[in-house]
């Protein structure tokens, strides 16, 4: 698990570096723990995340989003 200390500095490194982009492509390896539980699988996510464009970055303790 990071430390807090280290997921503000991701927070922050995409709130300066990534906000406005657009995922041109995304490559995700499945694990049934991640999909599996949520009935998507690896290449779905892929899919659905390819093109968008990244609104803003979060963070709540050790989670960020």
């Amino acid at each position: 698990m990071p430390e807090i200390g280290e997921v503000a500095r991701i927070v922050d490194f995409i709130r300066k570096h990534l906000v406005g982009k657009t995922l041109a492509s995304v490559k995700a390896q499945h694990d049934e723990n991640v999909f599996g539980k949520v009935g998507t699988s690896a290449a779905e996510f892929e899919k659905q995340l390819t093109g968008k464009k990244i609104a803003g970055a979060g963070q709540q303790g050790k989670y960020f989003w």
